[in-house]
Order: structure tokens, then C-alpha cells, then sequence
């Protein structure tokens, strides 16, 4: 394939939030790009990541509701939904947006420990046991920032852990199958992630044809939450980008 492509403005984003998140998640990225041209008359749709509990399944589920192109933008879990979906509809996903994204799957010999770990209280999971390695050093006292990850993790539907847990587990190893992804996307990370480390960012913007990489120096695995002015200033500026395909 060679030539440019434009975004669409008429394709709309699809938001993919991470495991026990909600579209709170990217309330401020959101609000930070308000009346910014790269979303003028752009659908934003917001996805419920909290009712399957197999990759492949909610990705289905998720492409019956979808328009014949759409734009993922995933966060975490959310973008490896993404990854599923640019897997099972090349041709529908029209570009995609991961942010703290793994391009891998889960070893089998972990699948155990992360069933237990969701059989445990979700606000106590990310707002203590999970909580020093989600965000940067600097931080770890944002009191306001720890409140509100809990607060999304408190109202998740009954099950919700349970069931993302499994999506996360289901997914296969999609580094196979990146150089197939000719889409433009968008690779977001955050410098100092201890759960989807910049090397993870690097391997998919490395196996993906099409791929733009931005990392966030001060940034931990919440980028969303953390520098959304970044994630607003990059995705404005790429969704405004003419991409060469190769």
C-alpha cells in the first residue's frame, strides 16, 4: 500500500478505558482539549470494557455497536482491546491510539496470582497494593489523583474485576501480527511506568508499519490522569498529521 491518508474527521473515538476505570479516566485529557479543531464535529464514544470475559468476545461485542471505521483509543486493558480489534477488523479499525499499552500476552504460569488478585477488593487493589507502581514518584502523595482511582474502582459494576481480569488473561501475543496493523497509530507512554514500561511503547511502535511514539519523561502508567495536557497536545497534533502508508 503506498499513498497519504488523512484522518477522518467523520471517524469517531472510541474510548477504551483500563481495568477498573471509567470514562473519569479521561476526563481531563478530554477537557484539556475542549474546542481544540482536531475534535470539532468528532464523535467521542465511550465503551463499557466490563461485560465479557474473553478478549476476543468483548472485542466482537464491541465491533456489532461500532460504525464500519471507527478509532480505538485505549488506555491499559482498554488498549489491549484495541489491539484486539485492530486484529480482528483491519479494515474497520481505521487508525488506533494506545496508551500504556502491551503488545503481549499473559504467561501461563501468572494466570493463578492474577485470578487471586481479582478475587480481592478491588478498592484496596489499586488503591493501595497497585497504587505506588501506577504513578510517577512525584506522585505518590496526590491524594486527589489516589481518590479518584479508587472512586472509579468503588462504582465498577458487580464482577467487573473478575471478568477484565480475564480479558487480560485471554488475549493472545499480538506481536506476530503487528506488521499486518497498517493503520496510523498513536503510541503513548509514560517515561516512568512500572507496568507497561517504555520498552513495551518501543516494541510496539517498532512492529507497527505505521506508528508515531511519544513518551511522557515524568509520566507514570496513569498518563491520562497524570500529564493530561500532554496526551492533548500529541493526539491534536496527530490526528492533524498526513500519514505516508508504505
Amino acid at each position: 500500500m503506498t499513498g497519504s491518508l488523512r484522518i477522518d474527521p467523520k471517524w469517531p473515538l472510541l474510548l477504551l478505558p483500563g481495568t477498573l476505570c471509567d470514562a473519569r479516566v479521561f476526563g481531563p485529557w478530554l477537557d484539556a482539549m475542549a474546542g481544540d479543531p482536531a475534535l470539532a464535529g468528532r464523535r467521542v464514544l465511550h465503551a463499557d470494557i466490563s461485560g465479557c470475559n474473553s478478549a476476543p468476545a468483548l472485542a466482537a461485542q464491541l465491533l456489532d455497536a461500532m460504525p464500519a471505521h471507527f478509532i480505538p483509543l485505549g488506555f491499559s486493558l482498554g488498549a489491549i482491546v484495541a489491539l484486539e480489534l485492530a486484529l480482528m477488523a483491519p479494515d474497520r479499525v481505521a487508525a488506533m491510539v494506545l496508551v500504556a499499552a502491551n503488545g503481549r500476552d499473559v504467561p501461563a504460569g501468572d494466570h493463578a496470582a492474577r485470578r487471586v488478585a481479582a478475587a480481592s477488593d478491588p478498592v484496596t487493589l489499586v488503591g493501595n497494593t497497585l497504587w505506588p507502581r501506577s504513578v510517577a514518584p512525584s506522585r505518590q502523595n496526590d491524594d486527589q489523583l489516589r481518590k479518584l482511582i479508587a472512586d472509579m474502582a468503588r462504582t465498577a459494576p458487580p464482577g467487573a474485576l473478575a471478568m477484565q481480569t480475564e480479558v487480560a488473561l485471554t488475549r493472545s501475543d499480538k506481536r506476530p501480527w503487528l506488521a499486518g496493523m497498517a493503520m496510523p497509530t498513536l503510541v503513548l507512554g509514560g517515561g516512568l511506568d512500572m507496568i507497561a514500561p517504555v520498552a513495551l511503547q518501543r516494541e510496539l511502535a517498532d512492529g507497527l508499519p505505521n506508528a508515531t511514539l511519544r513518551i511522557a519523561a515524568d509520566a507514570g502508567h496513569f498518563l491520562p490522569l497524570e500529564r493530561p495536557d500532554f496526551c492533548a497536545r500529541v493526539l491534536a497534533e496527530w490526528l492533524a498529521t498526513a500519514y505516508a502508508l508504505n
